[in-house]
């Protein structure tokens, strides 16, 4: 393998990943940072953030951290990452056909999107399934909609949601208090129904199963770490969330995770922000010894 074009890449541009490239550039190493889509993650999605004393919007927070980040001196790459070899020094693949090779590598990646793990979803997506109160319920103004999971992002993507969807209904076990204009129901969907878009749900809970009109469902249940790319070698929890030691070191030295995609985070912006830091210091540690 040649010589590495990079100290470190940090594979994933959120919150998580664009500290941790932030703070290896800040302490001089050469970092790219690649996302396949836009630099800020989930975050952009989201509407006013609550985690520090500041109140911002998403947008204004990825735009902050992206630009610490090329201030600092981080290369922003666009490119979803395929495959990884080596053992340090590691070559990373895109499904664009690049390839780009580094003494260490900080994964953080994330959540995918929710599934509710049905025959045929695939056809409702865009159609009545979403996974962005923010940036769709304004396309459902008045109209009932349904939130599918009750735990993680899925009350506060509903408390966004009131005031412009007409009935909303959270589907599960909440394990926060429910936002005051959200109807909270046991169950799960088991069916979809619509010849023009979603216009119908069917909703199971002991056995007993009711059909519920909808316009939308945003899913919030069924999501997974953004992790299928990696090598089984990386030992995973039972839920597929990387397994990483205190310093946010993987089973494989000079692999590192940080963010949602690790085994015991907290879909937490400040968490996040904390887990990069860490990552960075022992990537930091790792090469200068």
């Amino acid at each position: 393998m040649d010589t590495p074009s990079y100290d470190v890449i940090v594979i994933g541009a959120g919150p998580a990943g664009l500290t941790a490239a932030t703070e290896a550039a800040r302490a001089g190493l050469k970092a790219l940072c690649l996302d396949k889509l836009a630099p800020g993650g989930e975050i952009i999605n989201l509407g006013q953030l609550h985690d520090f004393e500041e109140i911002f919007d998403g947008t204004t927070m990825a735009a902050r951290l992206t630009d610490d980040a090329v201030v600092a001196g981080v290369e922003i790459g666009f490119g979803e990452v395929t495959a990884i070899s080596g053992n340090g020094p590691f070559e990373i693949e895109t499904a664009e056909g690049e390839r780009h090779t580094a003494r260490s590598l900080v994964v953080a990646t994330g959540m995918n999107k929710g599934k509710l793990g049905l025959p045929g979803e695939e056809e409702y997506e865009g159609r009545g399934l979403s996974h962005c109160a923010n940036c769709d319920g304004p396309l459902y103004a008045g109209q009932p909609v349904i939130i599918a999971g009750a735990t993680g992002w899925a009350p506060y993507e509903a408390a966004v949601l009131v005031g412009i969807a007409g009935d909303i209904t959270m589907l599960g076990t909440p394990s926060d208090p429910v936002p005051e204009g959200v109807t909270a129901l046991p169950g799960r969907i088991v069916g979809l129904e619509g010849s023009n878009g979603l216009e119908a749900v069917t909703i199971e809970n002991n056995g007993q199963r009711n059909r519920i009109p909808t316009n939308a469902v945003f899913v919030y249940e069924g999501r997974s770490p953004a992790a299928e790319f990696l090598p089984d070698s990386l030992a995973r929890d039972a839920t597929g969330h990387i397994v990483v030691d205190e310093a946010g070191q993987t089973g494989q030295p000079l692999v590192f995770a940080a963010g949602d995609v690790r085994s015991g985070s907290k879909e937490y912006l400040a968490n996040a922000i904390a887990d990069g830091q860490r990552a960075a210091k022992s990537v930091v540690a790792a090469l200068k010894k």
